[in-house]
């Protein structure tokens, strides 16, 4: 019985780690090899584009016209990220007084804002299997 309890339990462990997704992203545009590349991720609505309510960032040195970056051991759900090309490394996606970026920066589901910041709705993209996005850079 002892075994069969541990068996049971390694089961259930396993199964949970095997629900863990990968979402690679990709960044081929971009404009200048300088500066870092600030990728946020999103899962939920609430939290979308809002400072510090992020579920994962990564920032990342730029060395080529073209980056990639994975987010490993994500739990299925659906995602939204916003990408920001901070030039000046300054921490900070920098913007206008209308709050028009001034620094290169894109979403996912390549999403173009016309008058306003994207909802989650927008970005927002399925995670239920390994996924690769490609994201274009906005200048």
């Amino acid at each position: 019985m002892k075994y069969n309890l541990s068996f049971v339990l390694l089961l259930f462990v396993l199964q949970g780690s095997a629900q863990n997704r990968e979402l690679k992203v990709t960044i081929p545009n971009i404009n200048k090899k300088e500066g870092q590349l600030m990728i946020a991720l999103f899962n939920s609505a609430e939290k979308f584009l809002k400072p510090g309510k992020e579920y994962r960032t990564v920032i990342l040195k730029i060395s080529s016209g073209t980056e990639t970056v994975s987010f490993k051991d994500l739990p299925v759900g659906e995602y939204g990220i916003a990408i920001c090309h901070d030039k000046n490394t300054d921490g900070h996606c920098n913007t206008n007084i209308f709050g028009i970026p001034k620094e290169g920066y894109g979403f996912s589901r390549n999403f173009r804002p016309r008058f306003s910041a994207p909802q989650f709705r927008d970005t927002k993209v399925l995670l239920s299997e390994n996924t690769d996005l490609e994201i274009s850079m906005i200048y």
